[in-house]
């Protein structure tokens, strides 16, 4: 999680909101969305495939003909008598595929942007730095690894000067590493642009460490709405299995202070110690969201001593849930925030867990890197 030092947002949005109604029929396929959104930070499209995400995004860019209504801020996009053109909305849009010109190097890409563009505030200098891309100015498209084609590529967007980023599944495609680098950037990318983000995915763990606010989509409607850690926990009450969430929970923890000899940040979480790799760049007192995969936490009824896993969190069995391959799905309730474990059903057995039972929840340091 490295970053670069905090510098002054070159664009902030201070009284911006996304507001659409919209309507799009494609065969057996309608959407019928209404969303509300906040003016900043970086909002989850979230669902399954065909849920209608990349429809919706397609719709607010003017890519895809729609009935209804778009509000951004004080500009109306499209209502009855309005319906702006693509270049003409605020909107700078990332695509699965990128979308780069392969017979244009990588300056020539960025430069298409640049020179199209309307005045603005985003500074070239600021995106090539922002996003690690001077190195690779001079190389050919053809010659780019998958991550260093979706920098690029974000770079282009953000040098068309848009108020709004609309990003679909960035990060398709891609192989871990290259997914925790660009994820690493696009952290990076929206500490110092300050620009609101829809950010389409499937994959709730690019949602929990990227997306402070979500919205839900289920067969083209939004189904849910609101902070990232709550509609996650809402979705874990109805089970993972038949929402197809992926098993992990998102919290919010608190910086209590910084260890630098040992390159680590204190957390608080509901009271409890955390410790995770140094965040520089967050202030004592500021919130830190993190995604924890049910899979780096264990469950003890006593507190352990003599471990190396230092993260030891008291909470309460909130439930317990059959999963696949005689798997147990433990939801422990730690103050007003949950952590999801899953463990074997011989050890929920042996532990003789039940809902209402004190217990310790241990998180693995990886899960916090």
């Amino acid at each position: 999680m490295c970053c670069l030092p905090y510098k002054r947002p070159l664009y902030v949005a201070t009284e911006l909101m996304l507001e659409a109604n919209l309507k799009h029929r494609l065969g057996e396929f309608q959407l019928d969305a209404s969303i509300k959104l906040p003016n900043s930070g970086v909002c989850a499209v979230f669902g399954p495939s065909g849920s209608g995400k990349t429809t919706l995004l397609k719709a607010l860019a003017g890519l895809l003909p729609s009935e209804g209504t778009i509000l951004f801020g004080t500009e109306c996009w499209q209502d009855q008598n309005t319906n702006l053109p693509p270049h003409e909305r605020s909107a700078g849009f990332v695509f699965q595929d990128n979308r780069l010109f392969p017979n244009l190097n990588v300056m020539a890409n960025l430069a298409f942007a640049a020179q199209r563009a309307h005045s603005g505030a985003i500074i070239y200098d600021e995106v090539i730095d922002t996003l690690g891309v001077e190195p690779l100015l001079d190389r050919a498209v053809t010659n780019l690894s998958g991550g260093e084609a979706k920098r690029v590529a974000i770079a282009r967007a953000l040098l068309s000067q848009p108020k709004l980023l609309l990003m679909d599944e960035p990060l398709n495609g891609l192989d871990v590493a290259s997914k925790r680098e660009i994820l690493g950037y696009l952290s990076r990318l929206n500490r110092h642009f300050n620009l609101p983000t829809l950010y389409v995915s499937h994959d709730i763990e690019e949602v929990g460490r990227l997306c402070n606010h979500m919205l839900i989509m289920q067969s083209g409607r939004v189904t849910d709405e609101g902070r990232t850690v709550e509609v996650i926990q809402r979705l874990h009450q109805v089970g993972a299995t038949s929402t197809g969430l992926p098993l992990g929970s998102v919290v919010d923890a608190k910086v209590s202070g910084h260890e630098p000899d040992y390159s680590l940040t204190q957390l608080d979480l509901a009271g409890h110690k955390l410790f995770a790799p140094i965040q520089s760049h967050l202030a004592v007192g500021q919130t830190m969201q993190l995604y924890l995969p049910a899979k780096d936490i264990a469950v003890a009824i006593e507190n352990p001593k003599g471990l190396s896993i230092r993260n030891s969190v008291a909470g309460v069995v909130a439930s317990l849930h059959p999963d696949a391959n005689d798997r147990v799905r433990v939801a422990i309730r730690v103050g007003d925030q949950m952590l999801i474990a899953q463990i074997t059903r011989h050890a929920a057995e042996a532990l003789a867990l039940h809902s209402g039972m004190p217990v310790f929840a241990l998180i693995k340091s990886v899960a916090l890197d």
